[in-house]
C-alpha cells in the first residue's frame, strides 16, 4: 500500500505541475497588468477646464494638467457628475493614470 500511495501521490504531483505549466504558458507575457501602470493622486483647484483637458494648480503652486475621456468618472459633493460641472476655482481630488508617453489621464475627479 506505501508503494501505491507514493505512486499516486508522485503522478498527482506531475500533474499538478504540468497542468501550472500550461495555463502559465497560455498567458499573453506581452499584456501589462493593471496594477503595473502608475497611478498617482493630485489634489488641488482648478485653473482651467476644456472638453479634453483639466489643469490644476495644486498647494506648491505647481501646475499639473490631466486629461479626460469618456472613461473618466466625475463625481462633485459624493453624486455623479460631468466635466461640464467642474469649474474654475473648484477644489478637486484627482486620480489619474500615467501613460507610456508621460501624459497623465484622469481616472477619477471628485469636486468637493
Amino acid at each position: 500500500m506505501t508503494k501505491l500511495s507514493r505512486a499516486l501521490g508522485a503522478a498527482m504531483l506531475c500533474l499538478g505541475l504540468l497542468l501550472s505549466g500550461s495555463v502559465m504558458a497560455s498567458q499573453d507575457p506581452a499584456a501589462p497588468a493593471k496594477d503595473s501602470q502608475k497611478t498617482s493622486t493630485i489634489n488641488g483647484k482648478v485653473s482651467a477646464v476644456t472638453d479634453a483637458a483639466l489643469t490644476i494648480v495644486d498647494s506648491a503652486k505647481a501646475e499639473h494638467t490631466v486629461a479626460v475621456t469618456s472613461e473618466t468618472k466625475v463625481t462633485k459633493s459624493g453624486k455623479d457628475a460631468t466635466l461640464a460641472d467642474v469649474k474654475a476655482n473648484d477644489a478637486v481630488t484627482v486620480e489619474a493614470r500615467k501613460g507610456e508617453d508621460g501624459t497623465w489621464t484622469a481616472l477619477k475627479i471628485s469636486v468637493s
